[in-house]
């Protein structure tokens, strides 16, 4: 009896892959891509904004 609860207990196991990363790839690939885009255009328009304000030094006029 001992030795069948020690054969249960030490059995061989195979892990199969798990296949969620792969089926959730194509639908979060495009957020992130989208959420980039968002980004990159939210930083490039403050940038753009923020020298709109400022004069050159050159184009002082008195």
């Amino acid at each position: 009896m001992v030795a069948d609860m020690t054969t249960l207990s030490t059995a061989h196991v195979d892990y199969l892959a798990h296949h969620y990363l792969l089926l959730a790839l194509p639908a979060f690939l495009p957020a992130v891509i989208v959420a980039a885009v968002v980004l990159y255009v939210a930083l490039r328009d403050r940038r753009s904004a923020g020298q709109g304000e400022r004069t050159p030094v050159g184009d002082k006029r008195d």
